[in-house]
């Protein structure tokens, strides 16, 4: 039976939000304190560790920002040696981390894993792989949430 409130700690969207917020906020926080870098510029430098020369599209869609986010953080990081750019086809933009870049990732990253250590204390390594799991479920069922809404707001127009 359902009832006549939505219970926010029930909802995957509000846990979500408030848990991506809460641990981006402390994240941005410790990695501009200790490396003059936000959470953008981090997820940024990780994409480009593996991926060189990528585009600015699919770094954004790889790291779940929008296109201006990243294109903002890229003009920053270049100014301060830590990727170059350069044209791509069809008037695209790549990126690639310079030595700075990969020294930075290097830094960054014992600080990054310390953290999602901490974050999954308590978990077992099947538990984290159940969470892994699930959490890519959710990510591959979000264009069926849009395909929801578009179906509803079709249905209010008719």
């Amino acid at each position: 039976m359902q009832s006549d409130h939505f219970d926010l700690n029930r909802c995957i969207g509000a846990l979500s939000l408030r848990f991506s917020s809460r641990l981006g906020v402390g994240a941005s926080q410790e990695y501009h304190e200790r490396f003059q870098i936000g959470v953008v510029e981090w997820r940024i430098l990780c994409h480009l560790a593996v991926e060189p020369w990528s585009a600015v599209i699919a770094m954004g869609n790889s790291i779940g920002v929008d296109k201006s986010s990243v294109s903002r953080a890229l003009v920053g990081m270049e100014s301060r040696g830590l990727v170059e750019m350069r044209d791509a086809a069809r008037r695209k933009r790549e990126a690639n981390l310079t030595e700075a870049g990969l020294a930075l990732h290097r830094q960054v990253l014992p600080i990054a894993r310390a953290r999602e250590s901490a974050l999954l204390s308590g978990f077992s390594n099947k538990e984290f792989d159940q969470l892994l799991d699930f959490m890519q479920r959710l990510i591959t069922n979000l264009p069926k949430v849009e395909e929801d809404a578009q179906s509803r707001a079709a249905a209010e127009r008719t």
